[in-house]
């Protein structure tokens, strides 16, 4: 019996580091002067995104309330639903992935975001 714990125990380990959703964490928008812009935080188990605003001159921020993605794991790909640039721009966002990286496109221009990002004002 001891043999086979001993074999069990690594697989374990093993597919709880394999289970790790690529969207995981916060992912910061990378600006061109380094100021911080909008942050995401992806739901793994569902469909929402919580969107933590730029921060404000007082260090607080808003969030956009309603926004929902949906993953294409095979493709890499997302598209975003929801105005994150505020309420007169595209409410809808598409994208891909890649490891750290993440842009987003619409008829209002490119995002660029970064995994690893801290949620400011929290």
């Amino acid at each position: 019996m001891r043999l086979h714990t001993r074999w069990f125990v690594p697989f374990l380990l093993f597919a709880a580091c394999g289970s790790h959703h690529p969207l995981d964490g916060a992912w910061g928008q990378k600006l061109p002067d380094g100021a911080k812009g909008i942050t995401l935080e992806f739901e793994t188990t569902g469909t929402r995104v919580q969107v933590h605003g730029a921060p404000r001159a007082d260090g607080g921020h808003d969030h956009i309330e309603g926004v929902t993605y949906s993953w294409d794991a095979t493709a890499k790909t997302i598209t975003v639903k929801g105005p994150l640039l505020g309420p007169a721009k595209a409410d809808t966002w598409t994208g891909s992935v890649s490891g750290e990286q993440m842009e987003l496109g619409s008829a209002d221009g490119k995002l660029q975001f970064q995994r690893g990002a801290e949620v400011h004002g929290h």
